[in-house]
């Protein structure tokens, strides 16, 4: 019986490990068909609890195609809330991505409010007017958190999304967002209705979060093996990339 045993965890992680492998091969891929609008609007990339580098590395390089969005700056925020930025390419109309990391990425509210100073500088320094939120796990409540302060930066919010969030403590909207644009992503593994994290009843609370406040909201499950959708992986997706890219930068 142990060696059965032995033998079904061998077969079950060589599944495992063939999906990853499968999925990781083709995601760079996932947008190679794809063509869209070119703008200046910036889209800022919101790492979850604990996020880093790592958590935005693959959804970077994704987006960061000619014919898709270019990855221009990052931005480091230190624990007191100073931004310094790295510049890997002039801030054109060419869908520039930011990733914003934070030194304290453990306590949305506080990187809430240390966005602003992210989004100043954006404002000041690139003569950013428009950016695009997407925000996994904790980073959606970041997003949240900041478009409920009394004092946003000087910048429009056009786009929002939203994926593998469950929005702990987030009050409902007060102020009103016409113009924004909401996309909530929610990870479905086969039958069971979470993504190993996040139960999809969590994530549908956005839509009371945002209701009557924005412009547009739409909700969809993300359907999928362990490899492709369990919440840590959801960043790591192709689909889940195409699904941004046609929301943000609408193809023709």
């Amino acid at each position: 019986m142990r060696h059965r045993a032995y033998w079904i965890s061998i077969g079950i992680s060589l599944v495992i490990i063939f999906g990853l492998t499968g999925a990781w091969a083709t995601h760079h891929r996932a947008l190679h068909q794809f063509r869209g609008e070119q703008t200046r609007t910036a889209t800022l990339l919101l790492p979850g609890d604990g996020g880093n580098w790592l958590s935005l590395r693959s959804m970077t390089l994704t987006l960061s195609q000619p014919h898709v969005a270019t990855h221009s700056l990052t931005a480091h925020v230190a624990t007191n809330g100073h931004v310094s930025w790295e510049q890997l390419r002039a801030v054109r109309a060419d869908n520039p991505v930011v990733p914003v990391l934070f030194a304290d990425n453990t306590h949305p509210q506080r990187e809430a409010r240390q966005l602003v100073g992210v989004l100043n500088d954006l404002a000041t320094r690139y003569h950013i007017t428009h950016v695009n939120f997407v925000g996994h796990s904790s980073g959606g409540t970041i997003a949240l958190a900041y478009l409920n302060l009394a004092h946003p930066a000087p910048v429009t919010v056009t786009h929002l999304v939203c994926i593998g969030a469950d929005f702990p403590g987030i009050a409902p909207l007060t102020q009103q967002y016409p113009q924004l644009r909401v996309l909530n992503l929610a990870g479905m593994i086969d039958a069971v209705s979470n993504d190993g994290e996040v139960p999809l009843s969590d994530a549908r609370r956005l839509d009371s979060l945002v209701r009557g406040h924005v412009a547009s909201y739409h909700f969809k499950i993300m359907h999928g093996h362990l490899w492709q959708v369990e919440h840590s992986l959801l960043h790591e997706s192709g689909p889940v990339d195409r699904e941004i890219a046609t929301f943000l930068y609408r193809p023709n």
